[in-house]
């Protein structure tokens, strides 16, 4: 009695059914321990730690797990195990440039710490993310939330060839203004009330909070890495800064610079400054 099973090459289409089957059962099996890994470790680790150890974890099980199934089904046989995820394969192949780019762009941002998880960013280009909190990295893609709740994810090779502005790891923002005084307000009081009301904010460095604090500062390089490093910088330094720049027909134009910490709040703490200055000096105000 001749076999009547169906071949695909010399491998029987029952085998690589069950190898599909078995296939589902081993990327199910690796992400219930990338989530069962990154709970215990979120314990007694960073949450940076445990998302990568969770993720080597379940990539290695899915790895072994596909060997264990290919021998099983297909006697290792890779050209019936390419045959029996044939569409994929195509896909893959076709997508191999893009993944391959964005695997060594995440090599790299982990390496050269670029970015971390929580860290304040803003990209330059596109995407346009405008001000965005670092939410997870991941070996392809970084997730990035902006301030008004909208998500980006964007692939790590478009992340290594934008321009990145973190504000995390700079430490200290420097807030520009320009203020347009009447005359009859004399430069020298504008000078003093608004370096008053600069020293009196508790978001306005220097502050007592910040003195003699480490802050970073400086660039690590070498043969392999370039990348951020932590210096002590003094944020006594950061005094802020009243400058007469100009006569307009409107009035006196002033510079007033002065530094922050908490970029999120840049034009909450803007605001504040602005209405304390022109409550004092009563601009805009009849007298």
């Amino acid at each position: 009695m001749s076999d009547t099973s169906f071949l695909f090459g010399n491998i029987a289409v029952e085998n690589i059914l069950g190898f599909m089957l078995a296939l589902i059962v081993v990327i199910f099996a690796a992400y219930i321990s990338y989530k069962l890994v990154k709970a215990g470790l979120m314990r007694w680790t960073s949450r940076s730690v445990a998302r990568w150890t969770a993720r080597l974890t379940g990539y290695a099980i899915f790895l072994c797990g596909l060997y264990l199934i290919d021998r099983w089904f297909l006697g290792f046989d890779i050209g019936a195990s390419l045959a029996s995820i044939g569409i994929i394969s195509i896909a893959l192949a076709f997508a191999s440039q893009q993944i391959i780019s964005s695997l060594l762009a995440g090599f790299l941002i982990t390496i050269n710490r670029t970015i971390s998880l929580n860290d304040w960013v803003e990209l330059g280009g596109l995407p346009v993310t405008g001000l965005s909190q670092v939410k997870d990295i991941t070996f392809t893609r970084t997730i990035l939330r902006d301030k008004d709740g909208r998500v980006y994810v964007v692939p790590n090779a478009t992340l290594l060839s934008s321009k990145i502005v973190n504000y995390s790891k700079s430490g200290f923002i420097e807030i520009p203004l320009t203020l347009i005084l009447p005359f009859e307000i004399p430069f020298e009081r504008a000078r003093d009330v608004i370096l008053s009301v600069l020293s009196s904010h508790p978001d306005v460095l220097p502050d007592k909070r910040s003195i003699g604090q480490t802050v970073p500062s400086g660039i690590r390089s070498s043969f392999f890495f370039q990348g951020y490093t932590w210096l002590k910088g003094d944020p006594a330094e950061l005094v802020p800064r009243v400058l007469f720049v100009s006569v307009t027909n409107q009035g006196n134009t002033v510079s007033v610079r002065f530094w922050i910490r908490d970029v999120v709040r840049r034009e909450e703490i803007t605001s504040e400054v602005l209405i304390e200055i022109s409550r004092q000096l009563k601009i805009g105000q009849d007298k």
